[in-house]
């Protein structure tokens, strides 16, 4: 999601929260909603970082599906 507001000098943001969710055509409880999580750790970031460790051990992992993959994990 993509946040725009004009900032001042001294970094205050200026700007309605309801006029840019409009020009974005996301609802203002979609948008705080984000804020909230945003700095939420994804839950599935272990498993993304062992896929990562496994394509790179070798160049001919980058082709496995998702069978092989699941084999790999497996085996980890």
């Amino acid at each position: 999601m993509i946040f725009l507001a004009l900032k001042t000098e001294d970094g205050r943001v200026t700007g309605k929260i309801a006029f840019y969710c409009r020009l974005l055509g996301i609802s203002r409880q979609g948008f705080y909603k984000y804020l909230t999580n945003k700095a939420r750790p994804w839950k599935y970031q272990d498993l993304a970082n062992a896929i990562k460790e496994i394509v790179g051990e070798d160049e001919c992992n980058d082709t496995y599906g998702r069978s092989r993959m699941y084999q790999a994990l497996r085996l980890k």
